[in-house]
């Protein structure tokens, strides 16, 4: 069970425990609430990081099995437009923007021997100009997502490389799923205070909540003067 549905099923069991008495069969979306967890984490996250509250390392997480392909960049769906040459190319999921460059800790070689230079803008373009360092491998990550929610990452100046590693902070947990390419996936949990924050934030939010949805209405008693 990752780290996630754990404190999906934390919350959940605290609401059902927070609403007894009140109704025996309350409906609750376990996909929805997981939704609201990960919106929560996102909120504390931005929340702490502007008053400098919280460690970044805590919220590092690493991916070693990410696939390379070859893609264009000009993206397009005809293949009669499609003139740029296809270069390196992987899926990334998607990164805390709000760290700036300090969301990317590492992208390179699975080995860690090979780090990528990083561009999360189009002036990746001018990176043959530099007086240093331009044969240096380098990707340019597309911040904006693609048809399957995730980021497109271009590399250049890099050997042949099957797979790539990268150690980033990341917006969403689901979107790591697919890349646990050794079984220990959900194994992994970078300990952090973060988690009892968002357990009751949410919890909190979710009881006020239904609370107010199943307490019965209240007779008028009021008597006019």
């Amino acid at each position: 069970m990752s780290a996630l549905d754990k404190i999906t099923s934390a919350v959940y069991l605290d609401i059902m425990s927070g609403l007894a008495g009140l109704t025996s069969n309350p409906t609750i979306s376990f996909d929805q609430l997981t939704d609201d967890i990960v919106e929560e984490r996102l909120l504390i996250i931005k929340q702490y990081s502007q008053k400098n509250l919280l460690p970044r390392e805590d919220l590092l997480y690493s991916l070693n099995c990410i696939p390379v392909d070859c893609k264009s960049l000009d993206n397009c769906c005809t293949s009669s437009l499609n003139r740029s040459k296809p270069v390196a190319h992987f899926e990334l999921p998607q990164i805390v923007n709000d760290f700036a460059d300090d969301a990317i800790e590492f992208i390179g070689s699975t080995d860690k021997e090979i780090q990528f230079r990083v561009y999360r803008s189009t002036f990746w373009q001018f990176n043959q100009y530099r007086r240093r360092g331009k044969e240096i491998p380098f990707v340019y990550i597309e911040t904006a997502p693609n048809k399957n929610n995730m980021y497109d990452a271009y590399i250049f100046n890099a050997p042949l490389l099957k797979m790539v590693s990268v150690i980033a902070i990341f917006k969403d947990p689901r979107q790591l799923e697919q890349y646990d390419c050794c079984g220990d996936l959900e194994e992994k949990e970078n300990l952090s205070f973060i988690n009892a924050e968002v357990k009751k934030n949410v919890t909190e939010k979710k009881l006020k909540y239904y609370r107010q949805l199943l307490m019965p209405p209240q007779p008028n008693n009021q008597v006019d003067r």
